[in-house]
């Protein structure tokens, strides 16, 4: 396996998406204007014919609990959330450029096949959610715009006045029945809903991608640690034990930069995202609940498959940080672990103190959080779960009640 071959199975579609929306961090690169200007654009196409309208339209259906519910978490709740992202993301820009620096020195220097197969264990499921990911959320858009498009049609049939929709529902300053005027508006929307779909994924595909790259180099930190003091290196000279040791110190202590400045960046983003997922769980559960099982118009096929997918889709993407989150805990905790299972009677007793520092560096494992007030992990994940449950326990009550 060569760099390039490594290197690209790790990125997947990441790179790809975020040039697209003008995030992605290439170390080097000097000259942002372009990317600033396609972020900012993609920024105001997802406000102006996206959340904004959708934000208008609220003043005018509330009251109405299931219209404002489908408001929220169909499209308006996403597409604040995507926004946010982008956001977040535009905003860090230059922070990660230094991460992704040492991303590509770690693919350039990996020497051994040992290496090698390290890093390419944590490339594929890199690969693979930014692929995957990428795929269902685009195939959850349109599943949703096809099924807009057929309640449209509907309308506008089963209405002598024929009066026209767009695609997302929404209060727009200007008369929008007009055939030229309601398609240039829909295929605004459309590319607003697509845009959106790209910020919302590749944000979270991006952050999984290092998270996964840093537990691959804490696997190869381990191995290291564990050849240093095995029965083969025994006879190396205390400067050679110290000289290795150092690169170890210092490499873990660069991972853990790593790691805290993800942390840094993204923890209020993450706090966010996990509040805006248990809400559309709820929300969406709602609607099941109460719009689509009473259903009788012929579509509720449709409404179904798009309410599977798009439960999926939230649920995959909490789900990617719990599962990041969780890998990073045990990979960290390991390097310690790792210093206290080895071999470290062959070696003397001034050689082995040296061990306290990697053991004591790691009694404090690297975490994601949201916000400082919880930890990503997969007992997060069933709280999110039930969390979300009973605020749909309670939103049918009051629903019923009414």
């Amino acid at each position: 396996m060569d760099f390039d071959a490594g290197l690209k199975t790790a990125i997947g579609w990441n790179r790809w998406n975020m040039e697209l929306i003008g995030i992605w961090p290439e170390p080097g690169r000097t000259d942002e204007r372009l990317s600033h200007f396609k972020a900012l654009i993609y920024l105001s196409i997802i406000t102006i014919f996206g959340t904004g309208p959708q934000s208008a339209n609220l003043f005018f259906i509330w009251g109405n609990l299931e219209l404002v519910t489908e408001n929220l978490s169909t499209a308006n709740i996403p597409g604040i959330n995507a926004m946010i992202k982008l956001i977040f993301a535009w905003y860090y820009k230059d922070s990660f450029k230094p991460i992704m620096k040492s991303f590509y020195d770690d693919w350039r220097s990996a020497k051994t096949e040992e290496e090698k197969t390290a890093m390419l264990k944590m490339a594929k499921p890199a690969n693979f959610i930014s692929v995957w990911c990428s795929i269902l959320t685009l195939t959850m858009v349109t599943a949703y715009l096809s099924l807009r498009s057929i309640s449209v049609y509907l309308s506008d049939r089963l209405h002598e006045n024929r009066d026209h929709l767009s695609l997302y529902p929404g209060y727009f300053p200007y008369n929008i029945r007009p055939v030229p005027i309601l398609l240039m508006t829909n295929f605004a929307q459309v590319i607003a809903g697509y845009s959106a779909t790209i910020c919302y994924t590749t944000v979270d595909t991006f952050i999984a991608m290092l998270v996964l790259h840093i537990c691959g180099q804490f696997e190869i930190l381990r191995k290291k640690l564990t050849r240093l003091l095995d029965g083969e290196e025994g006879n190396r000279s205390i400067d050679e034990f110290r000289k290795e040791l150092v690169w170890i110190i210092t490499k873990h202590e660069h991972l853990n930069w790593h790691a805290q400045t993800i942390e840094k960046c993204f923890s209020t983003l993450l706090l966010l995202q996990m509040l805006l997922c248990t809400i559309e769980i709820c929300f969406q559960g709602f609607l099941f609940f109460n719009v689509l099982i009473k259903n009788e118009n012929g579509i509720f096929n449709f409404q179904l498959v798009f309410f599977v997918l798009f439960v999926c889709f939230i649920l995959v993407h909490v789900y990617l940080y719990c599962y990041i989150g969780e890998m990073l805990l045990i990979q960290s905790r390991e390097m310690s672990n790792s210093a206290y299972e080895s071999n470290w009677y062959n070696v003397s007793p001034s050689q082995t103190k040296c061990l306290l520092f990697i053991m004591n560096r790691s009694t404090r494992p690297l975490c994601l959080t949201a916000g400082k007030f919880g930890i990503f992990s997969m007992e997060l994940f069933s709280t999110i779960l039930k969390t979300a449950m009973g605020y749909l326990s309670v939103l049918l009550t009051v629903a019923n009640n009414d």
